[in-house]
């Protein structure tokens, strides 16, 4: 089903406002460089005196930029590095959320 094309949602994901820039691999691959809004859980929304926090970091940008994007995909934000939790999640207005965990690190023990 087709997004609404009431608006252009490029607008919404400008770095000059509030986008931020998230690197997506996969493994040696680059998938590429996707324009969205980093949610951070460290951080607390606060509206009025209502305060909500939330346990997993999210990244909401357009569906378009992320058609190639997969689950455990590598995502890197502001320095940081994430593993992606799931598969796209679309909204159908054109955009799309990224739920984003901690990266899984494997060590060789030499066993």
């Amino acid at each position: 089903m087709p997004h609404p094309d009431f608006e252009d949602i490029t607008e919404f994901f400008d770095p000059d406002e509030f986008a931020t820039t998230a690197h997506i691999t996969r493994g040696a691959e680059n998938i590429g460089d996707v324009l969205g809004i980093f949610d951070d859980p460290n951080e607390v929304a606060r509206i009025g005196e209502y305060s909500m926090d939330h346990v997993t970091p999210k990244f909401e940008c357009a569906e378009v930029d992320v058609a190639d994007v997969h689950k455990n995909d590598r995502v890197t934000i502001e320095g940081r590095e994430f593993d992606l939790m799931e598969e796209p999640q679309l909204d159908g207005t054109g955009t799309a959320r990224l739920v984003l965990g901690k990266t899984t690190v494997t060590y060789n023990a030499g066993l």
